[in-house]
C-alpha cells in the first residue's frame, strides 16, 4: 500500500517554499503542478520583498477611485464590467475593508509578514549555497509632478507612524541615490525596506534544495477530484495519477477557488491579472528598483535584465493582452528614464495575482477539513510573503505553535 504523504497543490512561490520548510523537518512531501514551477505569476512580477509601503488596496476613498477607474480600461486598477457574483461578492467584502480601522489593522500584519521575510531571507542565504539575485538596495518612488508627490504625503506620514523608515527627496537627492533617471522627474521617496530577486530564479533554487531533501516534484499534474472521508482529504486525484495524502497544502494561487469548490469551499479570491515587459540590461539602466510613481509602472534590474511591471485587472481568467497597458508601460519608461527609446530583446508577460477582499493572504487550516491547509491569496506580495508561509505551513502541519500569529490570516475571517 503507498504511504500517505503531504501533498501540495501548486508550484509557484508559495508551493515549493512550503515543500523546502515541510522536507526540513523530515517530512514525505509531494508537489504537483498542474504546469511547470513558476509558470503563473511566480514568473513575471517585480520581484519584490517589501516591507516598506505596507498599505493594502483596500484602503479608505479607493472605492471612490474605483468608479473613476472602472471607467477607463486603461486605468492601473481596472475592473471589467460583467455579470459574476463572484465578482460582485469580492468587491462587497472589499467595499467593506476599505475603512481606516480595518486598514491600520492590515498595516500592522503586512509589516510583521516582510519583517519576518527579511529574516528568512538572510537565514536561507546564511544556510544554502542559492543563488537567485538577491539584493536589498531599497526603493525609489520617482514623480514628475508637483500634485503626484504631493498626493502621497498622506501615505508617508501614515507608514511612518508604524516605524517605517522613509526619506523625501528633491531632484538633486533623487539623483543622489539613482543618476539614470529623466530631467522630469522632480521629486521621489526612498524607502530602504525593500529588497528585490529574479523570481523564477528564486522558484527554481528552492525546488533543487527541496528535492535534494527528497521532495518528490511532478509537473503536468492537473488535479481532478479528491477522495474525502470524515472530514479528512485522504487522497488527491490528478491527471499524472492517484496521490494518498497525509496532509494537503493548497498552494495553487490564483487557481486555488477553482480547486477548492471541488472540495465545496468557497475562497474569495479573484484572478488579477498584471502585466511585465523585460528586456536586456541597458547601459543606462537604473541600479535599484523604481516605482514611476504617476504612471503605476515598477521597474526592477534582474540580473542581465530590466523588467517594468503594471496593472491590476479584475478581468477573470481572460487570456487577452491589452496592447494599450504594454503600450503605456514603454511609454511611461521613456518619460522617467533616459535611453529607453531602444530597448532591445522584449519579452512579454501576463499573469493573474490571487487577490483578496481585504489584501492579506489565507494562511491557515481549511474549515471542514482536519488535515488541509490554506496558503493562498497573496495578491500582488507573493515574493515577499513566500518564504514565511512556507515556514507557517510547515508549523501549521507539524502542530507547532506558528511564530506569527495567523488569526488575521484565518479563511474565516470572511
Amino acid at each position: 500500500m503507498t504511504s500517505k504523504k503531504d501533498i501540495i497543490i501548486g508550484g509557484g512561490i508559495i508551493g515549493v517554499a512550503a515543500a523546502y520548510y515541510l522536507a526540513q523537518q523530515g517530512r514525505e512531501v509531494v508537489l504537483l503542478e498542474k504546469d511547470d514551477l513558476a509558470a503563473g505569476s511566480s514568473y513575471g512580477n517585480a520581484g519584490l520583498i517589501a516591507n516598506g509601503f505596507a498599505i493594502p488596496l483596500a484602503a479608505p476613498g479607493v472605492p471612490r477611485q474605483g468608479l473613476k477607474w472602472l471607467l477607463d480600461a486603461h486605468s492601473p486598477f481596472y475592473i471589467k464590467p460583467r455579470l459574476d457574483l463572484n465578482l460582485l461578492s469580492w468587491l462587497w467584502r472589499f467595499t467593506r475593508a476599505c475603512n481606516e480601522q480595518q486598514m491600520r489593522r492590515s498595516i500592522q500584519v503586512m509589516l510583521s509578514l516582510g519583517r519576518a521575510s527579511f529574516d528568512l531571507f538572510a537565514e536561507l542565504l546564511a544556510r544554502e549555497d542559492a543563488d537567485f539575485g538577491y539584493a536589498r538596495r531599497g526603493r525609489l518612488i520617482l514623480f514628475t509632478t508637483e500634485a503626484g508627490f504631493a498626493h502621497w504625503a498622506a501615505d508617508v506620514a501614515l507608514i511612518r507612524e508604524f516605524g517605517v523608515e522613509v526619506s523625501l527627496l528633491d531632484a538633486a537627492g533623487v539623483r543622489r541615490i539613482e543618476p539614470h533617471v529623466s530631467p522630469a522627474v522632480r521629486y521621489g521617496i526612498y524607502c530602504e525596506d525593500y529588497a528585490h530577486v529574479i523570481p523564477h530564479r528564486l522558484v527554481q533554487e528552492l525546488a533543487r534544495l527541496a528535492r535534494a531533501m527528497g521532495v518528490e516534484i511532478q509537473t503536468g499534474a492537473a488535479v481532478s477530484g479528491f477522495e474525502v472521508s470524515g472530514g479528512r482529504v485522504n487522497a488527491v486525484r490528478t491527471s499524472r495519477g492517484r496521490f494518498p495524502a497525509r496532509q494537503v497544502v493548497l498552494a495553487a494561487g490564483a487557481w486555488s477557488s477553482v480547486v477548492a469548490r471541488t472540495l465545496k469551499l468557497r475562497l474569495p479570491i479573484q484572478p488579477a491579472k498584471g502585466y511585465s515587459l523585460t528586456y536586456k540590461m541597458p547601459p543606462s539602466a537604473p541600479r535599484l528598483p523604481l516605482s514611476l510613481a504617476e504612471r503605476k509602472v515598477a521597474v526592477t534590474p534582474m540580473g542581465e535584465r530590466l523588467r517594468f511591471t503594471s496593472t491590476l485587472e479584475l478581468s477573470g481568467f481572460d487570456a487577452s493582452i491589452s496592447p494599450h497597458r504594454l503600450a503605456g508601460i514603454r511609454q511611461a519608461a521613456q518619460n522617467y528614464l533616459p535611453g529607453m527609446e531602444a530597448l532591445e530583446d522584449e519579452t512579454v508577460w501576463f499573469g493573474y495575482r490571487p487577490a483578496t477582499p481585504d489584501d492579506l493572504p489565507i494562511i491557515g487550516p481549511a474549515p471542514r477539513y482536519d488535515n488541509l491547509i490554506l496558503a493562498t491569496g497573496h495578491g500582488t506580495l507573493g515574493m515577499t510573503y513566500g518564504l514565511v508561509t512556507g515556514k507557517l505551513v510547515s508549523q501549521i502541519a507539524s502542530g507547532e505553535q506558528p511564530f506569527i500569529d495567523i488569526s488575521p490570516l484565518r479563511a474565516t475571517r470572511f
